[in-house]
């Protein structure tokens, strides 16, 4: 079974009191159990579908109200997504604080376990987060007690057991149930004979071992890869422009303007240029831009114009407001050299509150959006990321609006410094290609 799903399994069951209650004991005294009740439960419900529109396509399966939906096919990713991303920030304030921070070093060991590449680092921080919340776990959920033994289920101890195995195996992407459920289905679908089904498998895993072999050994074998959609421009490094983009060249305006005029320099009169909607990145998702989705309601979308970048030596986050290519000189020496600068006019998220970051091991990021608009080379951007809003009380005692962010499970995780295709959209304006 998928150790995302076991352990939500777990929890859900402990925090809704729906896990097996010992004779001598009483589910009344489990101050933990805050989602039995039912208006907070459908009350959560509600904020896991409210936050599906704000996760990009690249994220899979939204996650559904999992009030309504827990026993009616709730599928493992929908746990993963649930569970380990979303839970730190949907359930700060309502379960006990104790509780809560135990569970938020589940989620970050978890989360940095999911990675395809792992650092040394991120290894000692999860074995150290892991071994820590199943410790703290046994003493405040177990206790002890023998009518509780119920509670340790093998995936409590297990999670201790995945860094020591990634270690001598590799990241546990690599061999988790994912990877065998797809491959599995990728030997099924190339038998077509009914007899012999189990002989017919195990061919079939031999000949495709085969084929990687020699692809690996002669990789010109393979099948060239497939060239960018028509329309695209090829920006080098894996990252391209995207339709759709203004047909006419237009003059910017507002505080864009303002932003490019800084970047150029106030001695160059203010260019006209053509905005770009998506741009592809080398790990395969694809950037939107607010211009377009604002076409959208926001039930018909799914957001993708929210990324993570490098923006002055730091790790920040900021909403695309549109790309561009503007005209620089490419040698100050030369007035005849120029070249094309591509670009990305950003909104940016303030840092995150480092207070909540500290007390949830890292694992909500807590933003504000800026004012601030900046202008972003396309390379500096490292990949989409879902800024959800939220209504929350900040350590400090502020109660604001802010964004919290959820980066997509798998990916290399944002580090700020705590130790331990794509959907088309319309085009209803005969200025857009």
């Amino acid at each position: 079974m998928h150790l995302a799903g076991n352990l939500s399994e777990l929890l859900l069951g402990l925090w809704c009191a729906t896990i097996d209650c010992g004779p001598s004991d009483d589910v009344d005294t489990w101050d933990w159990a805050i989602l039995k009740d039912g208006e907070i439960w459908d009350a959560h419900g509600k904020e896991v579908e409210r936050a599906g529109p704000y996760l990009p396509p690249s994220f899979d399966r939204k996650p559904r109200n999992i009030a309504e939906k827990l026993n009616t096919g709730y599928k493992t990713w929908e746990f993963h997504v649930h569970t380990f991303g979303l839970g730190p920030a949907l359930l700060y304030n309502i379960l006990p604080e104790l509780y809560w921070a135990n569970y938020c070093k589940l989620v970050r060991g978890f989360q940095l376990m999911c990675q395809h590449s792992i650092t040394a680092e991120d290894l000692t921080d999860a074995h150290v987060l892991l071994c820590v919340w199943e410790r703290e776990f046994e003493m405040i959920y177990y206790q002890l007690k023998e009518d509780r033994l119920q509670f340790v289920r093998p995936c409590v101890h297990q999670t201790s057991h995945l860094v020591p195995e990634t270690i001598h195996k590799g990241p546990p992407i690599c061999y988790a149930q994912w990877t065998m459920e797809r491959t599995i289905r990728n030997l099924g679908q190339g038998i077509w004979q009914p007899s012999c089904p189990y002989a017919n498998l195990s061919k079939e895993g031999v000949r495709r071992c085969q084929v990687n072999t020699l692809l690996s050994i002669i990789p010109e074998l393979d099948e060239p890869p497939r060239g960018l959609p028509t329309g695209a421009v090829d920006l080098g490094d894996s990252y391209a422009l995207l339709h759709k983009h203004d047909r006419y060249a237009m003059l910017p305006t507002g505080e864009p303007a303002r932003a490019i005029s800084d970047f150029l320099g106030h001695e160059r009169d203010l260019p006209r240029i053509k905005r770009w909607a998506h741009l592809l990145l080398p790990n395969g998702q694809v950037a939107r831009s607010v211009w377009r989705e604002n076409l959208k309601e926001l039930e018909q979308i799914r957001m993708s114009c929210n990324i993570k970048l490098k923006y002055r030596g730091q790790e920040r986050y900021g909403e695309v407001l549109y790309f561009t290519q503007l005209a620089v000189e490419a040698d100050l020496l030369d007035d005849a050299d120029w070249r094309f600068a591509d670009i990305a006019v950003i909104q940016l998220y303030s840092l995150p509150d480092n207070a909540l970051l500290e007390l949830s091991s890292h694992t909500v990021a807590s933003c504000s959006r800026l004012d601030d608009i900046c202008i972003v080379p396309v390379k500096k951007i490292i990949s989409v990321i879902a800024m959800i809003p939220h209504k929350l009380k900040l350590p400090s005692g502020i109660i604001e609006e802010r964004f919290f962010l959820l980066e997509k499970p798998g990916l290399q995780i944002s580090n700020l410094g705590i130790n331990h295709v794509d959907e088309d959209d319309n085009n209803n304006n005969g200025d857009i290609e």
